[in-house]
């Protein structure tokens, strides 16, 4: 894989000496910073001794604008509800977060983790639910995965961010008018047959692809991990209007435009 592949585009970048020893400090401070949350999550703590317990929840959306998903360890799936409501179904931690404050629905999936032996013992901590949203266009859309993985489709919004430590995020059929910042730990991020109005994407030491349209700008800061972005724009009319700059490190950037 080439280091930039921008298919003879000469592109106005800020490249900068990749500094090596702070990428390294990074890497290390990301590790450190998981293995204290594991390790923490694993205490006496009260909140983290409670287990799983099913549930089918449905809520009114009232006046909410926006949506901030946070999770832990497990599986999460986002879908468009057929109705007006908010679902959730499946198993999440009992003390578990479903509600609408200041126009921002909040749902909290986080979950307490087993340590035995050195190994994460996962199977009667971690969460297996389905979330339905209604179909609306919303104003921002924040997902934040821990070491969890949380599959969205079919989303519409205004702007929307996502994050994750060291879990895995897939998105598909994601349709926001405005920038998607992204931000990746040692985890991974693939938006696939999506529409976004630009790209701000930080990677240390995961992956992120991308497959799909982007009306705007491209700003991507890559570590020691890979970045990979397939564009169906037309390459001749991106170049008129946009932009893409990129720092990397020892990783790779390629930008390629699937039609031309």
């Amino acid at each position: 894989m080439n280091n930039i592949d921008l298919e003879e585009k000469t592109y106005t970048t800020g490249r900068r000496p990749f500094p090596y020893f702070s990428v390294g400090m990074i890497v290390v401070g990301t590790v450190m910073l998981i293995g204290g949350a594991v390790f923490y999550k694993t205490s006496d703590n009260p909140n983290y001794k409670t287990i799983l317990t099913s549930v089918s929840e449905d809520v009114e959306l009232g006046k909410t604008e926006s949506v901030k998903i946070d999770m832990g360890a497990g599986t999460l799936k986002v879908l468009p509800s057929s109705d007006d409501r908010v679902h959730i179904e499946g198993d999440v931690p009992k003390n578990y977060t479903l509600k609408e404050s200041g126009g921002t629905l909040l749902v909290d999936l986080h979950s307490g983790w087993n340590l035995n032996f050195g190994f994460l013992d996962l199977d009667k901590t971690t969460v297996d639910a389905t979330l339905y949203l209604p179909d609306k266009e919303y104003e921002m859309v924040e997902l934040d995965v821990g070491a969890g993985e949380i599959t969205v489709n079919d989303i519409k919004c205004k702007k929307a961010s996502f994050e994750t430590g060291a879990g895995e995020l897939t998105a598909k059929g994601i349709n926001c008018t405005g920038e998607v910042k992204v931000d990746i730990g040692a985890g991974d991020i693939k938006f696939t047959h999506s529409v976004t109005g630009g790209l701000d994407v930080d990677i240390g030491a995961g992956d992120f692809e991308y497959s799909g349209e982007v009306n705007g700008d491209i700003d991507v800061d890559c570590g020691v991990g890979d970045c990979d972005i397939e564009l169906t724009n037309s390459k001749s009319e991106y170049d008129k209007k946009y932009s893409v700059t990129y720092d990397k490190g020892i990783g790779d950037v390629t930008v390629e435009f699937k039609n031309d």
